[in-house]
Order: structure tokens, then C-alpha cells, then sequence
């Protein structure tokens, strides 16, 4: 005889030849078994949910068939919370749970919008939730192939389905380049570091091709090849706006179709190695001074000229000579502190004469 003891939880599947013999309640069993050829198998009522097997394909008491079929999953919840996903099987579930629900999910059925009521905890990621709106789109696959872009919602796909859903941001993403080693119009070499910001146009597109940044990456890096070969060192530096605006058409150019538009490209640096940046200063020097030299020169002509023209209108007009001569005159007396006058009596008695008929008058 053997004594087996079932808990309050568990059921005892008596089972021989493979052929289920008994199935013992909660308490206390004498079971007899004197060539032990009966087997014992626990069950716990608390797994709510367990599948049928080869070995395994019977009911129990206070069970019943739960069939999954090969294109469903099923959920199974307690009070409203999901205890378990099923796949495509055959399962026993125990009544014995109260509050049990359980819902049954076509995976071959593309996703549609859920309602806000629609709404299920994740298990162990037996499903992803999704959702479109102005900041991303939904792109619906099947098979790994684009469909269609979902409308705006909350999306749920299902672990196993044919379905997939990729989400595509749809705001600017930008794209920086590497230091490019680049020469110029006139062979210069010269290191310039660019960057492009782009925006999702089709998403649909963007969700098929997988090397969209890749492609802008290079429509930028040839788009700065050719600008730069085009300008000599002095334009590369002294207008970088252009440069920018230059950048971006021939980036646009160069970009094929992706399911992205670049809206702004950059060319943030242009770095000089030790040798050019001391070629570029000198050079910069000797413009320097080779425009004031040009200036001093100009203003040394202007003067130049002015004087000659003053001569011309000495040559005619005896008057206005005299009144310039008058006009020095007056600029030495008032840098002269004293004046000695030599001569003699006869200039005294001029001075005198003149000074008394001046007082007369």
C-alpha cells in the first residue's frame, strides 16, 4: 500500500500503462500499488493553464479543453490582468479560479486601430503595442515587406504573427560627417568638417530602404567634394553662407530617392594645416601692405593735384596770391613771440610818423 498526500492546491493524476486510472481530490489516499506500477502525477490548480500532451492528453475533473489553432493566439486573464499568452496547442484549464476571462486573437488579420478600453498588459513580450502620430509613422509589414503607413492610433502586434510594425520618426535627424581631406581650385589642401539635417518625406519609402542614411551620407560627401574643388582658398573662407547654400543644392542633386529631403547642409569648418595657415598670413601681410602703399600713393596724388590747381588760380588772379601771401603772414605772426626790427633812423622815424597818423586819424 502506498499513502500519498494531495494539498489543497494540487490534484494526483494515478496513471498506469499510460492510461489515466484516478484522479485523487485533496487529503489524504491509500493507494494500492504493490509492484509500484502506477504512476503518480501532481497537478497545481494555481497554474490556471496547462497543455496537453503525447503523454499527457487527458482531462481532469473540474477542467475543461482550451483549443488554440495555428493561426490564433489566445490570452488568458484573472480579474482583468493577463496571466498567460497561449500559442497554437491544445490546454486544460482549471475552473476552480474565479473572475477567469478569455480572448481569442486572429494573427493572419493585419492590425487594426484599439480602442482606448482595448488595453492589455505586456507578458513576458508576447506582443508590442505601437502608436502613430505627428511625430512618428506607422508602417505596416508583412512577411518583412512595407504594406501601407498606418493612420494615426495605438496598434498591437502579436510575437509569431506575419505582422510587423516599424515606427519611422518623422522630425529632423541630422547627419555629420567625417573630416573630409579635400583640395581646392587652386591646390590647396585643406580638412572640412560638414553636417546635413534631414526630414522623413515618404515614410513608406524610408521604412523599405535600410541604408537611407548611408545614401545621404554620400550625397553629401561628393555635394562638399565638388564645391570646395571649385573655389580657391580665399572663397572657401570668406563666404561661408554661400558655401552652405552651394552644399545643399548639390547635396539635393546627388541624393537619390529614399524616402528623405535634406533640408539644410553645413559646412561647419575649414581647418588649415601649420604650413597654409603661415602661407595664408604672410600672404594676407603683403596684401596689407601693399594696400596702404596703394593708399599713401592716392592720397599723395589727390594732394598733389590740389596743389596744382590752387597754382593755376594763383597765376590769374594777383589778388588772390596777395591775400594768401597775407594769410601765411598772418598764420607766422601769431607763432612769433617777439619781432626785431633792424634798420636805421631813418626806418625809426618812419614807424614813429606812422603810428602818430594813425592815432590822429
Amino acid at each position: 500500500m502506498r499513502v500519498l498526500t494531495v494539498a489543497r492546491h494540487e490534484r494526483v493524476a494515478l496513471v498506469r500503462s499510460g492510461a489515466l486510472r484516478r484522479v485523487l481530490e485533496p487529503g489524504r489516499h491509500w493507494v494500492f500499488d504493490p509492484l509500484w506500477l502506477t504512476e503518480a502525477i501532481h497537478y497545481d490548480v494555481r497554474e490556471l493553464v496547462q497543455p496537453l500532451t503525447e503523454a499527457e492528453p487527458w482531462l481532469l475533473p473540474g477542467t475543461r479543453l482550451l483549443t488554440v489553432e495555428p493561426h490564433q493566439v489566445a490570452t488568458v486573464a484573472v480579474d482583468g490582468l493577463v496571466r498567460r499568452v497561449l500559442e497554437p496547442g491544445r490546454y486544460r484549464l482549471w475552473e476552480a479560479i474565479e473572475g477567469v476571462s478569455i480572448r481569442w486573437h486572429d494573427t493572419r488579420e493585419a492590425p487594426a486601430a484599439l480602442v482606448d478600453s482595448d488595453r492589455l498588459q505586456p507578458v513576458r513580450g508576447e506582443w508590442t503595442e505601437h502608436v502613430a502620430s505627428k511625430v512618428q509613422a506607422l508602417i505596416l509589414f508583412h512577411d518583412g515587406q512595407p504594406v501601407r503607413t498606418l493612420a494615426p492610433g495605438r496598434y498591437r502586434v502579436w510575437r509569431g504573427s506575419p505582422w510587423a510594425v516599424v515606427a519611422v520618426p518623422l522630425g529632423l535627424s541630422p547627419v555629420e560627417l567625417a573630416v573630409q581631406d579635400l583640395v581646392t581650385a587652386d591646390r590647396v589642401p585643406v580638412r572640412v568638417r560638414a553636417s546635413a539635417a534631414i526630414r522623413v518625406t515618404d515614410a513608406l519609402v524610408r521604412a523599405g530602404e535600410t541604408r537611407a542614411t548611408d545614401h545621404v551620407y554620400g550625397a553629401v560627401q561628393l555635394g562638399l567634394r565638388e564645391v570646395v574643388a571649385e573655389r580657391t582658398l580665399e572663397q572657401l573662407v570668406s563666404d561661408r553662407d554661400a558655401l552652405s547654400d552651394a552644399l545643399l543644392a548639390r547635396t539635393r542633386v546627388h541624393l537619390p530617392e529614399v524616402g528623405v529631403g535634406v533640408e539644410a547642409a553645413f559646412v561647419k569648418d575649414v581647418i588649415l594645416s601649420a604650413e597654409v595657415k603661415d602661407l595664408v598670413g604672410r600672404v594676407t601681410l603683403a596684401r596689407m601692405e601693399a594696400e596702404a602703399h596703394g593708399i599713401r600713393r592716392r592720397e599723395e596724388v589727390a594732394a598733389t593735384r590740389q596743389l596744382a590747381n590752387t597754382a593755376k588760380l594763383l597765376e590769374k588772379s594777383p589778388i588772390l596770391l596777395r591775400l594768401k601771401e597775407l594769410e601765411a603772414l598772418g598764420e607766422l605772426a601769431q607763432r612769433i613771440d617777439k619781432l626785431v626790427v633792424v634798420g636805421g633812423s631813418d626806418l625809426a622815424q618812419q614807424l614813429l610818423t606812422r603810428r602818430l597818423a594813425d592815432e590822429l586819424d
